[in-house]
C-alpha cells in the first residue's frame, strides 16, 4: 500500500492564529494538492512541519481535512509550516561527476549521477594529485577485491536537475504560491504550507 504526502498552501488569521486553507481549489470547491509524492520519492522535506494545535484547526480546515479514525473519533492530522522556513529552492546541482554517469543521466535519467559528485575544490586537490603523483592505483577493499578510485580525468563540470531533493519541492510549493497571492490578500497574512500523509 503506497504512502503520500501531500502539500497545500493556507494562512494564519493574524488576529487569531487560526489555520486556514488557501487552495488551489476547484471550481467545485475541493481542495487539491500543489505537490503529492509517494514515499519511494519524497525528500525529507515533511520532517520540518510542526503539528497544529487543537485550538488554532480553524472550521474551514477542519471542513476540509477532518475524517474519523479506526475508533470512530474526529481526527485532523495537518501539519504546517511558515511560509519563511521553506528551503531554499535551488535544485539544480553544479559540480563535477562522472562523465560515464552524465552520459546514463542524458541517454535516460540515471540518478546515480549525483552520487559520485564532487565540488570544485576536491576536483582540483584531484587534479593536482594525478599531476604529481600520476593515476590512482588499485587498491583492495575489506574483502580482498580490488578496486580503483576514479581519477580526476575521469570527471566533467555539469549541471543537472535534483527532482527527488527538497529544494526541488520548495520550489514548486513557492510557484504555486507566488499564481494563488495577490499584494493585497498575502501582504496582511501569513503564508503557512499545509502538509498531510498518509
Amino acid at each position: 500500500m503506497s504512502y503520500y504526502y501531500s502539500y497545500y498552501i493556507g494562512y494564519e488569521e493574524p488576529e487569531s492564529g487560526l489555520i486556514k486553507p488557501f487552495g488551489p481549489f476547484t471550481c467545485e470547491g475541493k481542495i487539491k494538492p500543489v505537490l503529492e509524492r509517494s514515499r519511494s520519492f519524497a525528500s525529507d522535506l515533511y520532517e520540518s512541519f510542526y503539528s497544529i494545535s487543537e485550538d488554532r484547526i480553524s472550521t474551514e480546515l477542519r471542513k476540509l481535512f477532518e475524517y474519523e479514525d479506526w475508533k470512530g473519533e474526529k481526527r485532523v492530522d495537518v501539519k504546517y509550516l511558515p511560509f519563511e522556513e521553506l528551503p531554499d529552492d535551488d535544485f539544480i546541482r553544479k559540480g563535477y561527476f562522472l562523465i560515464d554517469d552524465v552520459q546514463a543521466w542524458e541517454q535516460n535519467g540515471d540518478d546515480s549521477l549525483f552520487y559520485n559528485m564532487i565540488n570544485p575544490t576536491v576536483y582540483a586537490a584531484m587534479v593536482k594529485n594525478e599531476l604529481i603523483f600520476g593515476k590512482n592505483q588499485p587498491e583492495k577493499d575489506e574483502e580482498g577485491g580490488e578496486y580503483t578510485k576514479p581519477n580526476a580525468s575521469e570527471y566533467m563540470y555539469y549541471a543537472a536537475p535534483q527532482y527527488d531533493s527538497k529544494e526541488y519541492e520548495s520550489f514548486i510549493i513557492k510557484q504555486v504560491i507566488g499564481m494563488l497571492c495577490d499584494y493585497d490578500f498575502c501582504e496582511n497574512k501569513k503564508i503557512v504550507i499545509l502538509e498531510t500523509e498518509g
